[in-house]
């Protein structure tokens, strides 16, 4: 019986062990509001370059607003991530998200990162940004073929495709963050 227990445990602890990575989709109510949150994060947009210059991650996210009766708030969110050395991208104020989806051009204005950029004694610089998006416009970068995506800032430009992974993630989402 003892040998079953220990048993049970050691598999039990591989099972948990082996889940490293967040959900694709993780959804959170404010339990005195009942204000619902859901978002997709690391959603990671590879590179070819080895070994990476930056990391990219576009994430999304949709807040409810029970106060006003919408039915909720979507959002894109860039991250960045650089070694120190090659620094911020200084992501800009106004239009500096662009993705081409199928052929057809996206431009979202956000408020830039001036004030959501770190850097950290591990020798790395992270920065953010926001941009509001519709329902349907995620729609459109879910059930795409192709996404192309362009983040303009004081310090370059950095593009990536969308991978089959990102579709996926982008549908989960969606299927997710109703309303």
């Amino acid at each position: 019986m003892k040998a079953l227990g220990i048993l049970f445990i050691t598999v039990l602890t591989l099972i948990t062990g082996c889940r490293t990575s967040p959900p694709d989709v993780a959804t959170n109510f404010d339990p005195i509001t009942g204000a619902r949150t859901d978002l997709m994060s690391e959603n990671i947009l590879e590179t070819p370059q080895t070994p990476p210059r930056e990391v990219v991650w576009l994430n999304a996210s949709r807040l409810d607003n029970t106060y006003s009766r919408r039915k909720g708030t979507y959002y894109l969110e860039v991250m960045y991530q650089a070694l120190t050395d090659t620094g911020y991208l200084d992501i800009l104020f106004g239009t500096s998200l662009i993705l081409n989806v199928d052929g057809k051009e996206m431009r979202f204005t956000g408020n830039g990162s001036y004030n959501k950029r770190k850097s950290s004694k591990k020798g790395y610089v992270t920065e953010t940004a926001l941009y509001e998006v519709t329902r349907p416009q995620l729609d459109q970068i879910a059930h795409a073929k192709q996404v192309k995506v362009r983040i303009k800032g004081n310090n370059g430009l950095v593009e990536r495709d969308f991978a089959p992974e990102n579709f996926k993630r982008f549908e989960q989402f969606l299927a997710r963050a109703r309303g």
